[in-house]
């Protein structure tokens, strides 16, 4: 069974983020994306089984969805309301999956695996 967030496929993307926009530095990414350092360290040692959905929205946010590069940035309202919906759908998203697959006993969620009964 394939999990839904492959650690070592993760790391690789954000420490090619990280060294782009931050210049390997992880203590300023996370300053910058708003992320515990800890948390970001732990997607980029592929140590993270399962990401926290702060870490998560911090990454998707700060990189993938602002275009920002520098701390401080400010974005223009109507992209700030885009990622604000955004997040929102990735969190129903992951409750939603949470809620059918079950992860309260440490179980993966696998996108493809059939519901639990």
């Amino acid at each position: 069974m394939q999990e839904a967030i492959v650690p070592e496929e993760l790391a690789i993307r954000v420490r090619e983020l990280v060294e782009r926009y931050d210049g390997g530095d992880v203590a300023r990414a996370a300053i910058r994306i708003g992320a515990r350092e800890a948390d970001l360290r732990s997607i980029l040692d592929a140590e993270a089984r399962q990401p926290s959905v702060a870490v998560l929205s911090a990454i998707v946010r700060g990189w993938l969805i602002s275009g920002e590069t520098t701390a401080g940035s400010t974005l223009p309202a109507d992209r700030r309301v885009n990622t604000l919906h955004l997040l929102s759908e990735l969190g129903t998203t992951l409750t939603l999956q949470r809620r059918l697959y079950g992860s309260g006993s440490g179980a993966r969620i696998n996108v493809d695996d059939p519901p639990r009964t």
